[in-house]
C-alpha cells in the first residue's frame, strides 16, 4: 500500500470556457469538473488508476471536507483523514480555449495543535502497512515547516521510503531529513542550493550535489521537455513524445503517484522514471485533474526516450 499525505487538501474546481477571459465581464462556464484536490489526492488518483492500493490521509473539515471524501471515494480512493473544526478550502482552475490555465488557490484554515498530534499518531499507524509514503504540497496555518520535516524524519526512521513533492521553505526544511526522493523543478532546485540554475549542465550539477548529500533519487521536472533524474544508477534524462495538451494541471502529481507505484514494485529507478513520465504525459490528455487512460500511457511509454548521461 502507498500512503499519500495531503495536509492542505481542497475541493478542486476546473472551469472550462468556450471563449477567452475578458476582464470585467460575465463568463459562462461550459464544463465544470470537481475533484478531491491537493497534490496528494491527485497522486492518489494516479495510484488508483494503476490499480495499486492507496490510502490518502491529511486533514479535512466541514461540508467541503465531507464532499471531498465523497469525491475521493467515487474515484476509488481509500482515505483516512483527521477531521478538523475548520472548513476545507476550495481551489479554482480556469482553462481557456487557447489552453491557458489560471488558478485561484484559497489558503488552508488553521489546524489546532491537538489536531496535528492526532494526525501524527494516525500516520504512525498507517506507516506500518505502507510500502511508500508521499508528502505532497503545501501546509495550512498551524503547521510549520519544522513539523513537516518531523513527519518525514519519523517516517524514514520507520524504514519506509518517502517521496517529497513540495516547494519553498517546506522543501528546504525537509532536505535535512534526507527523504528517499524529491521532485523539484528548475526554479525550486535553484532555491534549494541558493543559486540561479538555467542550463542542463547546471541542473545536472545541482541534482548530483543533492544526491551526494544523501537523497537517493532527485527527479527534476522539465515540463514538456520531460525530466532529469540522478539516482544510484546514474544520471538520466527522459523525454516524452510531443502531444496536444488538454489539461496540464496535476501532471507532476501523476508523475509522483506513478513513480511511487513503480518504486513499491521495486523497479530500477530508470524504469520508474520512464513509467512515471508516460503516465504524467497521458494525464495531460485528460480533462480530469490527475486522471489518465492506462492504454494511452502504455502507448506513450513506447515513445519515451531515456538516455544515461553520467555515472
Amino acid at each position: 500500500m502507498i500512503v499519500t499525505v495531503t495536509l492542505n487538501a481542497s475541493i478542486d474546481k476546473a472551469y472550462y470556457l468556450d471563449s477567452p477571459v475578458v476582464d470585467g465581464t460575465v463568463h459562462r462556464v461550459s464544463v465544470v469538473d470537481n475533484s478531491a484536490g491537493g497534490k496528494g489526492l491527485n497522486a492518489s488518483r494516479a495510484i488508483t488508476t494503476l490499480n495499486y492500493p492507496v490510502c490518502a490521509t491529511g486533514f479535512v473539515g466541514g461540508n467541503n471536507g465531507r464532499y471531498l471524501v465523497e469525491l475521493a471515494h467515487k474515484d476509488g480512493i481509500t482515505s483516512d483523514f483527521i477531521y478538523t473544526e475548520q472548513e476545507t478550502r476550495s481551489c479554482i482552475n480556469i482553462l481557456e480555449p487557447n489552453k491557458q490555465s489560471t488558478e485561484f488557490l484559497e489558503p488552508g484554515q488553521p489546524i489546532l495543535p491537538e489536531e496535528f498530534l492526532a494526525f501524527k499518531a494516525k500516520l504512525v499507524q498507517l506507516t506500518k502497512d505502507a510500502e511508500v509514503v508521499t508528502f505532497n504540497g503545501s501546509i495550512p496555518k498551524g503547521i510549520s515547516a519544522e513539523n513537516y520535516k518531523e513527519l518525514i524524519q519519523e517516517t524514514m526512521a520507520a524504514g519506509v521510503p518517502c517521496i517529497v513533492d513540495a516547494s519553498g521553505t517546506l522543501l528546504t526544511s525537509c532536505i535535512d531529513a534526507l527523504p528517499t526522493m524529491i521532485k523539484p523543478n528548475t526554479d525550486e532546485i535553484g532555491q534549494l542550493l541558493k543559486r540561479e540554475i538555467t542550463t542542463q549542465d547546471e541542473i545536472i550539477e545541482a541534482a548530483q550535489e543533492l544526491h551526494k548529500r544523501g537523497i537517493k533519487i532527485i527527479v527534476v521536472s522539465l515540463g514538456a521537455q520531460g525530466a532529469l533524474m540522478v539516482s544510484d544508477e546514474g544520471t538520466f534524462i527522459a523525454n516524452p513524445p510531443k502531444i496536444e495538451v488538454i489539461n496540464p494541471v496535476g501532471a507532476g502529481d501523476t508523475l509522483v503517484g506513478s513513480f511511487a507505484v513503480a518504486l513499491a514494485q521495486r523497479k530500477p529507478t530508470s524504469e520508474c522514471l520512464t513509467f512515471a513520465l508516460s503516465c504524467a504525459t497521458a494525464s495531460c490528455l485528460s480533462i480530469g485533474t490527475g486522471r489518465f487512460d492506462q492504454a494511452v500511457a502504455a502507448e506513450i511509454h513506447k515513445q519515451v526516450t531515456i538516455k544515461k548521461i553520467a555515472g
